[in-house]
């Protein structure tokens, strides 16, 4: 029998990824409050309060992606549309890099976690920033990008297209590739690139294996 539609119990890596980010919340909500007070205790806003601000935001939008993308995830769990945009939105809303988040309705969890190991994929192709546009058709995804330079590394991006060993694992900056080819191969589908003719835009699917 073929069960790679049974998702299986989540390895120890993905528990530790949860833990993390699950004990990581807590402080850093913390120091976001102690900002908020300061805020309402009438000192003046300064360039340095700014700056701790910023990183505090930036931080909680990490960790809510992060737990998404490299956490647990067991069947039966979804997450919010709403929920969804806020994260797509709080981690990409303010830089080079916007996404345009085109898929309507709650998600299961792993298909949630999927899509954003796309996102973390797809955005490397776009060092000097751009645009992504996440779309979804049933059981397969596509995330276009078009920017003003494309970066494409084959070292990375081979990972997708074969099984995973000790020779084709990338560095801790880029194990979203080999994270992606695992829980693609699981859920039965693979990951597959295509560039344009002129070079300028790409695409990355998720398709039935």
């Amino acid at each position: 029998m073929d069960d790679r539609h049974d998702f299986p119990v989540p390895d120890l890596a993905e528990l530790v990824g949860s833990r993390l980010c699950h004990d990581l919340v807590n402080p850093l909500s913390a120091i976001s409050n102690g900002m908020e007070l300061i805020g309402l205790s009438g000192t003046p806003r300064t360039p340095e309060l700014d700056l701790i601000g910023s990183a505090i935001e930036d931080a909680m939008a990490r960790i809510r992606f992060f737990r998404v993308a490299f956490g647990a995830a067991r069947a039966g769990e979804t997450l919010s549309e709403r929920e969804l945009r806020e994260i797509v939105t709080a981690i990409y809303g303010g830089g080079r890099l916007s996404v345009e988040w085109q898929v309507t309705g709650d998600l299961p969890r792993q298909d949630a976690k999927l899509a954003f190991l796309l996102l973390n994929c797809a955005e490397t192709a776009l060092p000097l920033g751009g645009i992504l546009t996440v779309q979804r058709d049933g059981e397969e995804w596509d995330i276009s990008g078009e920017g003003r330079k494309l970066s494409i590394d084959a070292e990375f991006w081979q990972v997708l297209e074969q099984p995973i060993s000790s020779d084709l694992l990338p560095p801790p900056s880029r194990v979203q590739f080999a994270l992606l080819a695992k829980e693609a191969t699981i859920s039965g589908r693979r990951a597959l690139l295509s560039l344009s003719p002129d070079g300028q835009q790409f695409t990355l699917s998720l398709t039935r294996a």
